[in-house]
């Protein structure tokens, strides 16, 4: 009897483990999004320090596979207070996410990866550095035909 139920547990287990299906979406780059609160100058103008201090780290070659998009003085898509936007690609997020960790200050970032879908992404796929922020998840779309691969801008993105 002892046999038979060691040979229940195991193929039971055995069972469990080959049932299990592992995420292969593939990730393109991450965003850290930077949050401040717009209507404080205090927290706007860490922001924007915050902000020059990330591109002097670009141009260094610190965050070299990094680029800074739009400074965000209101809420926009699914972000709920004043940000701006880092896109890192998917060899940095190592050195990305520890300079982050470091030097955000009182900021809240809120991280989260590149791939076609977009509400898993912005939901059980993300982390907050910070406090976290409630999202407008209705302002995004559950598949994306394109993914951002954060290649540099053409044009200029300054504050």
């Amino acid at each position: 009897m002892y046999k038979l139920v060691c040979l229940a547990i195991l193929t039971t287990a055995f069972v469990v483990v080959a049932a299990v299906n592992y995420d292969r979406t593939e990730i393109h780059g991450y965003h850290f999004h930077t949050y401040f609160f717009q209507k404080d100058d205090d927290s706007t103008q860490e922001a924007r320090e915050f902000r020059q201090e990330i591109q002097r780290q670009i141009e260094d070659g610190l965050l070299a596979n990094c680029r800074l998009n739009r400074f965000n003085m209101d809420p926009v898509g699914p972000h709920p207070v004043g940000s701006f936007e880092t896109c890192c690609n998917k060899t940095s997020l190592s050195q990305s996410l520890s300079w982050f960790m470091q030097n955000r200050g009182n900021l809240t970032i809120f991280l989260h990866p590149l791939t076609t879908e977009e509400i898993l992404d912005h939901t059980v796929r993300s982390s907050f550095l910070g406090s976290p922020f409630k999202l407008k998840i209705s302002a995004l779309e559950t598949t994306l035909a394109a993914v951002d691969l954060c290649l540099p801008l053409t044009t200029s993105n300054d504050v």
